[in-house]
């Protein structure tokens, strides 16, 4: 929750950590992530206020950001690092629902009055996360029609990536869903070259699994089907996509 300065504790070896630091660059005017993120994608007095209505943290890696359950307190943006979104069942069962890279929007739905969390943010690296003020940042949105249109067609590009998910766990085969989560995270994150993808997330067996939905066993077994047809190689927890054009044709099955 925000303490009495306005700021977010996190927490490391159990033991609470007050991080504030400016963003990547003091001046939102010269951030890189700026022109392609469409919360801060803003000019002249918009912007100053948006300065004026955010504070920024620093987190270790494997640092809790927020909890499922517990109420929004503003609106998340990952300005740099990588963060997994969790959701567990009533029996303790966990699922990855999302990664997430700087530049995007932790949750959509944090713009609902008294919302709540939906998932538990935790970070994978050295990460830096802006917390909004929600009220100011709707007074923003309400004298700048612009930015609420490019909301709303973020809001509606989640929405068909919700049902993306919803078709992969509810008609794909454990090879299917496999195959469709290397492909994505190789575009999103991945390094080309040739005709091969470096993945690039140091992701454990445990995380791909609870990603395509499936065993731990049945990934381990999957991804060693796959090394063995020739498909990808593993070094450890690198996996590089040696054939995409096939994993493709797997994955639309």
């Amino acid at each position: 929750m925000l303490s009495s300065n306005g700021t977010v504790p996190c927490r490391h070896n159990d033991r609470p950590v007050m991080k504030r630091k400016p963003c990547l660059s003091e001046n939102c005017d010269t951030c890189t992530l700026r022109a392609k993120t469409v919360l801060c994608d803003l000019e002249g007095d918009d912007l100053a206020e948006f300065q004026n209505i955010k504070h920024s943290l620093d987190y270790e890696p494997h640092q809790t950001v927020f909890y499922e359950g517990h109420l929004c307190l503003g609106l998340y943006l990952l300005c740099r690092g990588k963060v997994k979104l969790t959701r567990s069942s009533a029996r303790g069962q966990r699922q990855i629902v999302r990664i997430l890279g700087p530049g995007e929007l932790i949750e959509k739905q944090g713009f609902g009055e008294r919302a709540l969390h939906e998932v538990t943010c935790e970070t994978l690296e050295p990460s830096q996360v802006c917390v909004i003020d929600k009220a100011r940042y709707l007074a923003v949105i309400h004298r700048n029609p612009q930015l609420a249109i490019k909301l709303i067609q973020l809001l509606s590009n989640e929405h068909g990536v919700n049902m993306d998910q919803l078709d992969q766990f509810t008609f794909k085969a454990s090879r299917e869903r496999l195959a469709g989560l290397l492909l994505e995270l190789g575009d999103r994150f991945g390094k080309k070259s040739a005709d091969r993808v470096q993945v690039g997330l140091m992701l454990k067996r445990e995380e791909i699994a609870e990603m395509a939905g499936i065993t731990v066993e049945t990934a381990i077994r999957l991804l060693s089907v796959f090394r063995d047809e020739g498909l990808l190689t593993i070094d450890g927890r690198a996996i590089t996509l040696l054939n995409p054009d096939r994993l493709t044709r797997i994955a639309r099955r």
